[in-house]
């Protein structure tokens, strides 16, 4: 027991170590990188920054939208990854039909999908598009992996008791691969909300976001970083929030499994 304690706290402290560190570099380089009319913001800026966006509506309208986007187009992308990736785990013919579908989708720069959506439903749409092609190839993968991971003698075993399909799968098989599917949830939604952003950003008039936000302060005030900075800190604390819940999520499913 002492020794977990100990190590516990030595781990606390190097993190707390890290966090520390990465404040102090951010100071060095805000001191070094500020001259004439641009102004890199320094930490304390930052902070006194995301304390007025935090008493104004437009940050908590803005976060709503993004948020809204993400879960939109992370859904969608959820519920195709997991259909699909039944089918493909089920049947090997399909999985390499959808082989070519997957390599084009990883491989391909986001920031092209960007501008191709742009075109195709415009900019307030382009977001939830681009959310969709970024996250079903992980989740999808994830449904497969978690599939042909099942030890095979309890496939054998479904085999022979084939009176329902959807049973198997539902009753069986999802529960089996559920470590590797929240694995792929939480991987994935984190990056796509970081997506949600970056394609807010390009696509310019989304109504409201964090991405438009982000665009219209550089826009009115170029030289002037800090609330571009607050802005993307607000994210960033978000992200580390979705991304502790779903490791939670995570060592719990593999508590239980």
């Amino acid at each position: 027991m002492k020794k977990f304690i100990s190590t516990l706290t030595n781990n606390t402290s190097m993190y707390i170590y890290g966090i520390f560190f990465v404040f102090v570099l951010w100071f060095l380089i805000s001191v070094t990188q500020s001259h004439g009319n641009l102004v890199f913001p320094n930490p304390i800026d930052t902070f006194i920054g995301v304390g007025k966006l935090l008493s104004t509506n437009t940050i908590y309208t803005s976060l709503g939208w993004t948020m809204l986007r993400t879960i939109i187009g992370f859904s969608i992308s959820f519920l195709s990854a997991l259909i699909l990736g039944i089918i493909a785990g089920t049947y090997k013919k399909f999985y390499l039909f959808m082989k070519p579908l997957l390599i084009v989708l990883k491989s391909a720069p986001t920031a092209a999908f960007v501008f191709l959506f742009l075109i195709l439903s415009g900019s307030r749409y382009a977001p939830i598009y681009i959310v969709i092609l970024l996250a079903f190839p992980i989740l999808y993968e994830s449904v497969v992996g978690g599939l042909n991971s099942i030890d095979p003698d309890i496939n054998d075993t479904l085999k022979v008791d084939s009176s329902n399909f959807f049973k198997s799968i539902f009753k069986v098989k999802l529960p089996l691969s559920m470590r590797y599917i929240v694995v792929g949830l939480a991987s994935s939604f984190a990056l796509s909300f970081k997506t949600t952003i970056m394609a807010e950003i390009i696509a310019g008039d989304t109504n409201y976001g964090l991405g438009s936000m982000i665009t219209a302060y550089r826009n009115s005030e170029p030289a002037n970083l800090t609330p571009i900075f607050s802005i993307t800190l607000i994210a960033i604390v978000i992200i580390l929030i979705v991304d502790l819940i779903s490791l939670l999520i995570k060592k719990k499913v593999e508590k239980e499994n």
